[in-house]
């Protein structure tokens, strides 16, 4: 009998019941009602509150319930790609040695993975920027099209204006829409 990943991930964080509550319901509430780009299923909460911690728990539940892979879109900043990165590989170091998930950057992530890491459940971080979006595109539908047609889970960190139906000043309006096409059409 194998532990489920957010119940390892929750008793070694010590989780609290209204976190593990809150990963379940969310979890069950994106894999029994349909998201759409007018309708995205959304976890808000205040500076500090324990959202990525939040997520990293849904990413586990979402592997538990039969998602094969989560892509998780982070503000166009190097600085905080990367800090979404080490905190992915933190939290889900444990299943990383087990060589149960992967964990990749979209800028790190190989032309030639094995059919062994491709059966692994697999996070993959994409920086909110028009080259990374079209990188992970082009991985789902022509590098590695078979993932393309797994159960795939989109977390947006640090939802902004390049997200859904938001855009910015006409200066920036251009960019943003192209990065909100492109997830409508990684979606």
């Amino acid at each position: 009998f194998m532990t489920s990943f957010y119940q390892q991930l929750s008793n070694k964080r010590q989780d609290s019941p209204a976190l593990q509550l809150c990963v379940k319901n969310t979890v069950k509430q994106l894999s029994t009602h349909n998201t759409s780009v007018v309708r995205p299923g959304m976890l808000l909460g205040k500076i500090q509150s324990g959202k990525t911690r939040a997520f990293i728990g849904v990413i586990a539940e979402s592997f538990d319930q039969g998602y094969d892979i989560v892509i998780v879109l982070t503000k166009g900043t190097i600085a905080l790609a990367e800090q979404t990165y080490q905190r992915l590989a933190q939290d889900l170091g444990e299943f990383i040695d087990n060589d149960e998930i992967s964990v990749r950057d979209i800028m790190h992530l190989p032309e030639n993975l094995t059919g062994y890491e491709l059966q692994q459940k697999i996070v993959i971080v994409v920086k909110k920027q028009t080259d990374n979006l079209r990188r992970i595109i082009k991985a789902l539908m022509e590098t590695y099209p078979n993932l393309g047609s797994k159960r795939l889970l989109i977390i947006d960190d640090e939802a902004d204006y390049a997200s859904i139906g938001f855009y910015k000043s006409k200066e920036d309006t251009i960019e943003l829409r192209k990065i909100a096409g492109q997830i409508d059409e990684l979606r």
